[in-house]
């Protein structure tokens, strides 16, 4: 049994062997604590397999830190090597024997799945906490193996091996074990952070995973450790729970997240249910929580290293009532990382769990600016913004910093989208963020998994730790899209122009114009300063109508045709698809100011693009009346975007094409035709003209769309949630993906890809649904989506999971066409 240590039976000289999780455990169960059973396989079993791959390609041979295909600077391709990696060990079959091996030890745990634990052991003592993801599969044998397999690719994901070659770590140096450990449904599951002055005990219903994917925020209690005695406790939000399937054959009503390579969603052992009225309850009975209280506090005192215990409320059959497994620990003892910035239990910080919206770590130091502070011209070096929610009119200060935190906010909100472009880490939903945080105070955003934490020490960080969520740097030399649907790109900002030309693109999908036209318009001739906002009464909103005054009309256009100008070139003929200025947000008006954000902006008047307005300066600001008619100053500045194209046109960008938002009618529709067709670019038979599906009308009237001249959709799975669902994407109460993939959703973007077809149009998406959850995209094609856009930071992954895809869905000869 070289290959297979059960927990029960570890000894304190096999720690090396079996690795850090695996030993405490089995410490744990020694002592006669409650500890799911296990066993582990070693890395003896991981080498002897590796040696049987007939690797395709000399990868894997040639993947020591100094070789020079091993080249952190081309983080793209490092993706693809580690993609690769994992389908040639995910295609290599398991020795027999050792099948037959693994078959009897799975079948004495007597469980219908399995989770995979894969953790490390190396002579670097480095930190291994968090990046590797557990494998879930059934508890069959050959499924076991594939969940084996899938758990060894976890060393060579591109995040390991970017690791690997930080450290300078030859492969041949690592000492990989996976703990095996059955798996059942649960009432409830969390963990415990032990610090000396509290103990924080996370709970939710159901197993842990959508606590661990981000998906939901834990009830909290906060302990006093030496009494017992709950000091405090918090209701979290709780609208998922993940449990056990029935049976394979169970169907999986609602989808969940892509984790682990190679596997369909349908294979997953596990479903997921939505809940309302349970997510106002907390997870654990007052009787329940004192019980898990005396099982820390015995496990503390016998063993006072512990930092964290990972639990799970089970309901056995043999019992009559429900008990507490621990199925995970971790020691102050470890080795694995002394770092303040990334252990929790630390007693030297303070950190606070919100919602990861831009991934990547910084640290930095903080700058408070709440709402009625005014807005500086320049920040400090290394600056953390904080603020009370992500608006444009800090566009110019995001640019100087290196991370921002937010107390409101979402996934899909503009503020998170903006983020992830420009590729700074963000994290939102940080009750009273603003006042909880000093500024000055030194801080560490994690945007990976939402986390932040105040520094009170000067700790050393290691390099690795601060990461932007974007490298500006060189992709990988792929040839222009060879897949059937075409793969577009989204971009908002000037400065994401420069990395164009390096993507394996058809195109720009969604030109978003209204940032743009901030930072060309105002931001451009001193980007200190911004000179078109009001002075008079301190306002630091845009005034978007200030734009369409006679002496700024002729400036629109030039400096607008001027930027885009240089897309239509880099593009050449790949379309650009320009989507007219976006005045939703529009919210309020202080003397006639138009700005975005409302402190609370109502869902209903958060969909409309123009709003009506107040009239204290004497102009009739009644935008989007009940009949539906655009303002007079909308139209205003729509003729002056028309104008920009047509110089686009005359001087010869005729790649560039137009989307209309938010039309919520034909009539609304027609009237803007009507201005085009008052324009020369009816001249242009290139041009053409779409309209952003994202109003549920749409859905009824896209055939009378088409007859009234509309040649293409976009569906903007952003807005045409919120409207479906009644959420406002500015809001982070709601879970994240939790309506993205909901069934309503999914069968509606079905219905307008069906009806584009019937219609012989085209049909893009272009919302963050594609990127955030990859494994709708199969569902996309299958449906015949035309085209998928999506941000900068996800080109690459939404390019091999379209070819992944196609190669499942449409025939080798529909592929070559």
């Amino acid at each position: 049994m070289d290959n297979f240590y059960w927990l029960h039976s570890i000894q304190l000289n096999d720690r090396n062997i079996v690795g850090e999780p695996a030993f405490y455990l089995s410490q744990l169960l020694r002592q006669g604590y409650p500890v799911l059973p296990g066993f582990v396989v070693t890395d003896k079993l991981f080498w002897e397999f590796l040696q049987t791959i007939d690797w395709l390609e000399p990868l894997f041979v040639d993947l020591s830190p100094s070789s020079p295909n091993f080249n952190i600077n081309q983080p793209r391709k490092l993706q693809i090597i580690a993609q690769q990696l994992c389908q040639q060990l995910l295609d290599t079959h398991l020795p027999p024997s050792w099948s037959q091996q693994i078959q009897e030890i799975i079948d004495l745990l007597k469980t219908p799945a399995l989770i995979f634990y894969p953790s490390l052991n190396t002579p670097h003592n480095i930190l291994t906490s968090g990046l590797f993801e557990p494998g879930i599969c059934w508890g069959d044998p050959q499924t076991a193996l594939l969940g084996l397999k899938q758990a060894y690719c976890e060393f060579f994901r591109a995040k390991s091996l970017l690791y690997w070659q930080r450290y300078g770590i030859e492969l041949q140096d690592l000492r990989p074990a996976v703990l095996v450990q059955p798996i059942q449904s649960v009432i409830a599951s969390g963990f415990v952070e032990i610090r000396p002055n509290c103990w924080e005990i996370n709970s939710i219903w159901g197993l842990e995973f959508s606590l661990l994917w981000g998906e939901s925020h834990p009830d909290i209690y906060l302990i006093q450790p030496q009494t017992g005695i709950i000091q405090q406790q918090q209701l979290g939000s709780k609208n998922i729970i993940y449990n056990l399937k029935s049976s394979p054959e169970q169907l999986t009503k609602y989808p969940i997240p892509q984790k682990q390579f190679g596997t369909p969603i349908s294979q997953f052992p596990i479903s997921a249910t939505l809940i309302s009225e349970q997510q106002q309850i907390f997870s654990l009975t007052p009787e329940q929580l004192q019980q898990l209280i005396k099982i820390i506090q015995q496990i503390i005192q016998s063993n006072p290293a512990i930092t964290r215990l990972d639990w799970r409320l089970f309901q056995q059959p043999q019992d009559q009532e429900p008990q507490f497994y621990i199925v995970g620990a971790k020691c102050s003892e470890s080795s694995l990382s002394s770092n303040p910035i990334i252990s929790d239990s630390s007693s030297n910080q303070q950190h606070f769990r919100g919602l990861a919206l831009a991934s990547g770590k910084s640290r930095g130091t903080a700058y408070i600016l709440r709402e009625t502070d005014p807005i500086p011209s320049q920040l400090p070096e290394n600056t953390v913004l904080v603020v009370t929610a992500i608006t444009w009119d800090y566009l110019p200060l995001l640019k100087q910093i290196v991370a921002i935190v937010a107390e409101q906010g979402g996934m899909t909100s503009h503020g998170a989208i903006v983020a992830r472009e420009i590729g700074i880490p963000a994290v939102c939903g940080i009750v009273n963020a603003t006042m909880r945080i000093k500024t000055g105070e030194s801080i560490f955003v994690d945007g990976n998994y939402g986390k932040v934490y105040i520094i009170k020490q000067e700790y050393p960080v290691n390099e690795i730790f601060s990461q932007p969520s974007f490298q500006p740097q060189k992709l990988i030399e792929i040839p222009l899209n060879l897949n059937s649907t075409a793969l577009m790109v989204n971009i908002s900002q000037l400065s994401s122009v420069q990395r164009l030309d390096s993507l394996p693109i058809d195109g720009v999908g969604l030109l978003r114009s209204e940032l743009m036209a901030i930072e060309v318009l105002e931001c451009s001739e001193n980007p200190a300063i911004n000179p078109w906002i009001s002075k008079e009464i301190g306002s630091k909103f845009y005034n978007f109508n200030d734009w369409i005054s006679l002496e700024k009309q002729s400036i629109f256009v030039q400096k607008m045709a001027r930027q885009f100008h240089r897309i239509a070139t880099i593009l050449y003929p790949r379309p650009v698809y320009y989507r007219a200025l976006d005045l939703r947000e529009a919210g309020q008006s202080v003397s006639g100011l138009t700005y975005f954000y409302p402190p609370q902006p109502p869902l209903g008047k958060g969909g409309s693009r123009d709003q009506k307005l107040s009239s204290q300066d004497g102009i009739d600001r009644d935008n989007f009346p009940a009949s539906g008619s655009p303002s007079l100053e909308r139209l205003a500045l729509f003729d002056l975007e028309l104008q920009v194209l047509l110089e686009l046109y005359k001087s010869g960008d005729q790649n560039i094409h137009l989307i209309l938002p938010f039309i919520r009618s034909v009539e609304e529709f027609l009237i803007y035709k009507h201005r085009i067709e008052a324009s020369e670019l009816i001249n242009y038979p290139e041009f053409q003209v779409w309209i952003m599906a994202e109003v549920p009308s749409v859905l009824f009237l896209l055939p009378d769309y088409v007859k009234a001249g509309v040649q293409g959709i976009s569906i903007g799975t952003n807005d045409l949630t919120q409207l479906l669902f009644g959420i406002d994407r500015n809001q982070m109460q709601v879970s994240p993906g939790l309506y993205e993939r909901h069934p309503a959703l999914k069968k509606a973007i079905q219905q307008l890809i069906e009806m584009a077809k019937n219609a012989n149009i085209p049909c893009s998406i272009c919302g963050d649904a594609p990127a955030l959850y990859p494994e709708l995209i199969e569902d996309l094609i299958r449906w015949g989506i035309t085209s998928i856009s999506v941000s900068l930071d996800a080109v690459e992954s939404t390019y091999m999971a379209i070819a992944k895809a196609e190669k499942r869905i449409i025939p080798t000869s529909r592929r070559n066409l």
